[in-house]
């Protein structure tokens, strides 16, 4: 039989005279393999290395084994010991042993004549990784070997579809539940509807698109993203660019978030110095509704006036220190700057829970609310009609639905993977149920003119009322914990994209002046928007647009095309259908410049 050991030496030796970098990750396969898999590196296949003639060729097991080529040309001396030491690892482009048909790695006798020669000191040794690995001593059929090592799987922390199902949904639901009402009055009631099942529909197909690609093309047991598939099927080009706009996306809700944070710590501090200061029943104002949009009153419905005659003397100190755009942001980029500061985010994480709370509430709220108006609606028929500015909502909500830079990981811990599809036209049911109730219950009872409906439906009511009150302080929680979880991600990409520039020099590595650095310049730009551009709507939009014709409309797409085209199976038919989709999504982003909300 063929000695897998003896080829895997021969493509290191071709590797070695070949390579001329450090960073590419080879990947070895047998001499069975009938076709070469997709991989992230060099694909190097023993059958096409000369052997020697008189060896009997057969079946070996198959062997994917990453090696970094500075790690075996830094010590020529010691390479027959390394060839002999194989580490297991679990993330992608670190040293990983991926066994795939058998579960047994033989290792030549002349290597190593037992398993206690591995040195507890190496850090590539068996025993760094002694829960990997099953010591065995046995015999083989031939006597050719002297033992074998078993791989055992390591550990896969799985969870079931119900918890993938609401995963997905709680990782979905963001600050464009406060929106939704917002994006519907911009398109109108029927065809706000319509564009929402739409998009959803839309982006639940181009997420199937990428699970597709990945069964197809990607490495079982590696953490494989979008880049990933993009780097292999498509080139470096879309990798780059898959990185950008994922680092968009994070950028654009750190934005959002900052702005709804000082928002809602303004009308608190706001309610709380009320209050304290000026006694007023709060229960009296529940039925309040306010249309900053347009500054005017409406006789119909009571609202909120504040006497700034009669309480100058109470508001006029209060007023020159808590301003919304400019004093509350930065405040509140102090506070959050001490907090981004820690090198790991795992206090924060235990929070999340907070974000099914927050939407179970606004659930409520919006029932309540709309429970108390009843329906308010005057012209159903003009409802019917497409508003020039109905794209606003597609943008939106290509930022509403956008979870595509992840789905692949989300997915790739669900127990049942057969059931990915399922557990995903599910979550993405949810997903869509829950922003229809909240945009249409909120819309259609709304007592005032539609046009009056804010961005963040919460400006649409007073500051001491109690449900409002509730739902700021919770959703002020909330990002409070999540902002430096984006934050954290943010800086991660950031930092782990610069090491990949700088090949050999680690510029991107975590010490605490750089990471001061990156989060002032992040808070830095956060206040700005927060000061001179707090329009959530306006920018969850353009986010949205901008990232979903990469995310969302194109990489998906052309993902597929390429895969279809590896299999030889591209037809005209699906190639216009899929062009198809990426010019709607061009024609979405530029639709936004000619919206005047």
């Amino acid at each position: 039989m063929k000695d897998p050991i003896r080829n895997y030496k021969k493509v290191l030796a071709g590797r070695n005279r070949d390579s001329d970098s450090d960073e590419s990750q080879p990947l070895l396969s047998s001499s069975c393999s009938s076709s070469s898999s997709s991989n992230f590196g060099a694909i190097f296949n023993p059958s096409k290395i000369s052997t020697e003639s008189d060896e009997d060729v057969s079946c070996s097991p198959v062997l994917k084994v990453p090696i970094a080529a500075d790690e075996v040309a830094s010590a020529p001396s010691s390479r027959r010991k390394f060839e002999c030491k194989l580490a297991f690892g679990s993330n992608f482009g670190s040293t990983v042993l991926d066994l795939y048909n058998a579960k047994k790695l033989v290792f030549e006798e002349e290597c190593y004549p037992e398993f206690t020669g591995f040195s507890k000191h190496d850090p590539m040794s068996i025993q760094s990784n002694p829960n990997n690995i099953l010591e065995s001593p046995v015999s083989s059929g031939n006597g050719s070997y002297s033992g074998y090592m078993d791989y055992k799987e390591p550990e896969k922390h799985t969870h079931s579809s119900l918890v993938t199902i609401f995963a997905i949904w709680n990782t979905t639901m963001g600050s464009s539940l406060l929106a939704m009402s917002w994006g519907i009055q911009m398109a109108g009631l029927f065809p706000g509807i319509a564009v929402n099942i739409l998009v959803a529909a839309l982006c639940l197909y181009t997420c199937h698109l990428l699970l597709t690609v990945n069964e197809k093309h990607g490495m079982p047991g590696l953490d494989i993203e979008v880049s990933h598939l993009c780097q292999d099927l498509l080139g470096q080009w879309a990798a780059v660019l898959a990185k950008i706009f994922s680092v968009i996306v994070l950028l654009g809700a750190d934005i959002v978030y900052m702005i709804l944070m000082s928002n809602f710590l303004y009308n608190f501090v706001y309610f709380i110095y009320g209050f304290f200061t000026l006694p007023i029943d709060p229960l009296s104002l529940n039925v309040t509704v306010l249309c900053p949009t347009e500054a005017r009153m409406n006789s119909t419905v009571r609202l909120e006036v504040i006497s700034e005659t009669t309480k100058m003397g109470h508001e006029s100190m209060i007023e020159r220190v808590w301003d919304l755009y400019s004093t509350v942001p930065i405040i509140l980029s102090v506070i959050m700057f001490c907090v981004l500061n820690f090198k790991s985010p795992t206090f924060f994480t235990k929070f999340n829970s907070l974000g099914t709370i927050s939407v179970l509430y606004l659930l409520i709220f919006v029932a309540v609310k709309a429970f108390g108006w009843g329906v308010n609606m005057t012209d159903w028929l003009g409802e019917w009609r497409f508003k020039s500015s109905f794209t606003a909502l597609s943008g939106m909500l290509s930022l509403s639905y956008f979870i595509h830079n992840i789905i692949i990981a989300i997915m790739r811990n669900n127990q049942r993977q057969e059931h990915n599809r399922r557990d995903l036209t599910i979550a993405f049911g949810l997903i869509t149920f829950t922003y229809l109730f909240i945009g249409i219950v909120f819309y259609i009872s709304f007592p005032l003119a539609k046009s009056c409906i804010e961005d963040n439906i919460l400006n649409n009511f007073s500051k001491n009322d109690i449900l409002t009150i509730i739902a700021r302080v919770l959703l002020l929680f909330q990002l409070f914990t999540v902002f430096p979880l984006i934050s954290f991600m943010l800086r991660k990409d950031i930092l782990g994209n610069i090491n990949q520039i700088f090949k050999n020099y680690r510029f991107g590595d975590f010490t605490y002046g750089r990471v001061m650095v990156l989060n002032g310049c992040l808070l830095f730009i956060c206040v700005l928007f927060a000061c001179f551009l707090p329009k959530i709507g306006t920018l969850i939009r353009y986010t949205g647009a901008l990232s979903g014709l990469v995310y969302i409309f194109m990489l998906p797409n052309l993902l597929k095309l390429a895969s279809l085209r590896k299999e030889k199976e591209l037809t005209t038919m699906k190639a216009l259908w899929h062009l198809f989709i990426i010019v709607a999504g061009a024609l979405n982003l530029l639709s936004q410049f000619f919206i005047d909300d």
